[in-house]
């Protein structure tokens, strides 16, 4: 069964969440905001930290983070930024094995 993470009341979540209900594919909804540090070292093993994080969203916006800001950070420091405030990831984010799909990849499962 794949794992979706998200936030329930975002829109690119809700989309995702019909789309992958339209095709009768089972997920279990994670809350993205109760993000792990386990879940988040398997996503960076998988994928690139530009992929993962939203540097145009109002989350990245709110701590003065872009894209140049972002490169310029090591890995703890991208880390802790991303426990801390776990919205500035993309969503949905949907695991299925060791494949990762980040927001509008969810037409891909």
């Amino acid at each position: 069964m794949l794992k979706f993470y998200g936030i329930k009341n975002c829109n690119s979540v809700k989309k995702a969440m019909d789309y992958l209900n339209s095709k009768q594919i089972e997920f279990e909804f994670l809350d993205i905001k109760k993000l792990d540090e386990e879940t988040l070292n398997f996503w960076l093993s998988k994928r690139s930290i530009l992929e993962l994080v939203n540097t145009a969203g109002m989350s990245a916006r709110k701590i003065g983070l872009n894209k140049e800001k972002l490169q310029n950070l090591n890995l703890l420091e991208i880390k802790t930024l991303i426990l801390e405030n776990p919205s500035l990831i993309k969503r949905p984010v949907i695991v299925e094995k060791d494949k990762i799909y980040i927001s509008k990849e969810y037409e891909q499962v």
